[in-house]
């Protein structure tokens, strides 16, 4: 086996062939080019695999692997993030695209930062499904250099800047999260747990196009219980009381010092659970009246 490349781009992907040959286009033409992009296809229906296996035929550096059996999209992310080789990890979404300079930026800034910088991301805009830009996210001041975990919790939680999820983290701290969960808002929790081992580093730079369209799986409501955990009672999950019991968790597994960790609790609390009681309300209702 070649030696482990310094980047490995994770991209989980299911029936994705609408935009997947646009994505990984965009991958294969960064202008860091040590990498290896790793294709997880859970049993996908469509041309997905003859799309993956044609990439992959023209590109070394891709490594497709083909699972027998669909077990939902969060477990294919966690798969991907096991499969990968390289020292920093991107994970990636087969209908997103990246400028080129995307990985080059990423991969200095977590040089530049030294090991106390965990994550790096550049700022974002919104395509739509035809991949017109639609919007400038508003995250040139989102800072996650905060000197302590409850400060960059709460900067990134007040923001709900869910899609530094697909930003360039360092393998080997990622590996001691536990990882996506099984639950609607996984991309903030485990940006929780990152926030709680290190700093994050923002490049100035728009180089990522995050696809927002009707027929994924984030707007398509209760429907993104089963995409996370297939086989799940959506009326039953509470998914809204979940995800606040993982924010806390994803403190209280952290090892943080005792006073950090009460602060860390509080940030939660204040940037995110209080806010959204009425989804945790929304989830008794459904419950009850199963609507």
């Amino acid at each position: 086996m070649s030696a482990a490349p310094p980047v490995s781009v994770c991209l989980p992907v299911y029936n994705g062939e609408r935009y997947l040959t646009e994505t990984l286009l965009s991958v294969r033409a960064q202008t860091f080019g040590d990498l290896e992009i790793v294709l997880s296809d859970n049993a996908s229906t469509d041309a997905t695999a003859e799309i993956c296996r044609e990439h992959a035929a023209a590109d070394p550096r891709i490594r497709y692997v083909r699972h027998e059996m669909n077990r939902g999209g969060l477990w294919n992310f966690n798969e991907a993030i096991r499969l990968a080789r390289g020292e920093t990890v991107k994970l990636a979404a087969a209908d997103d695209v990246l400028r080129p300079r995307f990985l080059e930026v990423c991969v200095a800034a977590l040089d530049e930062g030294g090991p106390q910088v965990v994550l790096a991301y550049p700022r974002t805009q919104i395509i739509d499904g035809e991949g017109t830009i639609t919007e400038d996210l508003h995250d040139e001041g989102l800072r996650g250099d905060r000197a302590t975990p409850h400060e960059r919790i709460a900067e990134v939680l007040r923001a709900q800047a869910a899609h530094l999820v697909f930003g360039l983290y360092r393998t080997d701290v990622l590996r001691t999260t536990r990882g996506l969960r099984p639950t609607i808002g996984n991309d903030v929790v485990v940006l929780t747990e990152m926030a709680c081992r290190g700093r994050f580093a923002l490049v100035p730079e728009q180089l990522f196009l995050q696809r927002r369209h009707a027929t994924q799986f984030s707007a398509q409501g209760a429907r993104q219980v089963q995409f996370h955990a297939p086989g799940k009672n959506v009326r039953f999950d509470f998914p809204h009381a979940r995800l606040a019991g993982e924010l806390w968790s994803a403190v209280t597994s952290s090892r943080l010092r005792a006073e950090e960790s009460v602060r860390s609790l509080a940030a939660v609390t204040t940037n995110w659970v209080l806010p959204r009681w009425r989804g945790v309300a929304g989830d008794v209702r459904r419950a009850v009246t199963g609507r």
